[in-house]
């Protein structure tokens, strides 16, 4: 193909989540189709660099210096405070970082960059920038408007200044974009390989078996980053109170905590202790096997109380064939607006959440339900979609 353009893309995490994953899959998707040469520059080594070498995508690793919290979080992240020194200190490391990673992109010559991460936009804009190499920052996550709306503010000035243009992965990334920007940015959904995911009867029992779950109980479930805003807090006192009406219910809480911070975690893990659930709250930490993990459950449900935009593992979830309940939050109206057999509460209703539960033991529903979200997931969130889309926006660069 003549049009074919060489690409990097710049991640900001040698960790697999759900920013990483989807790397992952638009990447295997562009050399399976042979659209691109892409390239992806990854922090580290680590669990990314693992599965580019098992999935035969082409990386390298820039070693940036690691860069520092901007903030102080108190009562479990209810409560942020800026910190300054850690701000100018990371403004530093910004300049720093960006002149090695320079260095690794100017010998390959890339027709265009990709960046993903906060400070990855921030150096990785300045070294394309000095090298006049067109550049696209993929926002993957709704920048806080805490701090009286300074971090929006101070992305703005730099959206205005650094790319060419935005891809985001929600309307609420790009409604929060301010100038002449916003003409320049497109929305684009994640996506999921959408036929790899389907719940299997052999993992259902296999994966039960290993978590000590009977084969014929109910199981409730939620995957994600152990994180306050994340909000399994809402969903594991909703089935503390549901757990008195059935008694062969149980949870799962599969996720870890966010860079080893585990504070939240010990405090739901306290919480569980407490009411005597320690047999039927299970959190058996990170799971890549999704399939397996989704194909235990009977229900799907996402808590979230802000900020998160087509989240992979609510989209992987959907894809299952599970039946979901999700938070009615404002970020989240993309996946509700392509996917209206979604059930959706208000996360201070917890009696609605309950309810919800209960409206889920009926197996007959559960499957109406699941088949439908399956037909949703395969026709707007599959990864030939997603990558079609950014494909589209290449071409105009």
């Amino acid at each position: 193909m003549s049009d074919r353009k060489n690409i990097i893309i710049i991640e900001d995490s040698s960790k697999m989540g759900g920013v990483q994953y989807s790397t992952l899959y638009f990447a295997e998707e562009i050399i399976k189709q042979r659209l691109h040469k892409l390239k992806i520059l990854i922090p580290f080594d680590g669990a990314f660099t693992s599965l580019c070498k098992e999935h035969n995508i082409p990386y390298n690793t820039y070693n940036p210096i690691p860069y520092i919290s901007t903030s102080i979080s108190l009562n479990n992240d209810k409560i942020r405070i800026p910190n300054p020194f850690s701000l100018i200190y990371n403004i530093f490391l910004i300049l720093i970082n960006s002149v090695k990673t320079r260095a690794l992109i100017n010998p390959r010559k890339p027709d265009i960059v990709i960046t993903k991460g906060f400070f990855t936009h921030m150096s990785g804009g300045l070294a394309c920038k000095m090298l006049k190499i067109p550049i696209i920052w993929h926002l993957q996550d709704l920048v806080s408007n805490r701090y009286f709306g300074l971090y929006e503010s101070f992305l703005n000035f730099l959206a205005n200044k650094i790319p060419n243009c935005i891809i985001c992965d929600g309307q609420l990334i790009k409604a929060a974009l301010k100038g002449d920007i916003r003409q320049r940015s497109f929305v684009v959904l994640n996506g999921i390989k959408s036929g790899e995911l389907k719940r299997c009867p052999d993992a259902r029992r296999h994966t039960r078996k290993e978590l000590g779950i009977s084969e014929n109980a109910y199981v409730i479930g939620h995957v994600a980053r152990i994180k306050p805003w994340k909000g399994q807090i809402h969903l594991l006192k909703a089935f503390i109170d549901y757990s008195k009406h059935n008694l062969d219910s149980y949870l799962i809480l599969a996720g870890s905590p966010l860079f080893g911070k585990d504070k939240y975690y010990n405090y739901l893990k306290n919480i569980i202790h407490k009411s005597n659930l320690h047999d039927r709250v299970i959190m058996p930490g990170y799971r890549s096997d999704l399939k397996n993990i989704f194909s235990a459950m009977d229900m799907f449900i996402y808590p979230s109380v802000e900020k998160d935009t087509s989240p992979l593992v609510l989209l992987s979830a959907i894809s299952a064939g599970l039946p979901i309940a999700m938070t009615q939050i404002e970020s989240l109206e993309d996946i509700a607006s392509h996917c209206p057999s979604i059930d959706l509460f208000n996360i201070a209703d917890r009696d609605y959440l309950i309810k919800l539960i209960k409206k889920y033991e009926n197996p007959i529903l559960r499957n109406e339900k699941g088949l439908k979200n399956k037909k949703y997931a395969y026709k707007y969130f599959d990864i030939s979609i997603h990558t079609e889309n950014i494909a589209k926006i290449l071409t105009t660069i």
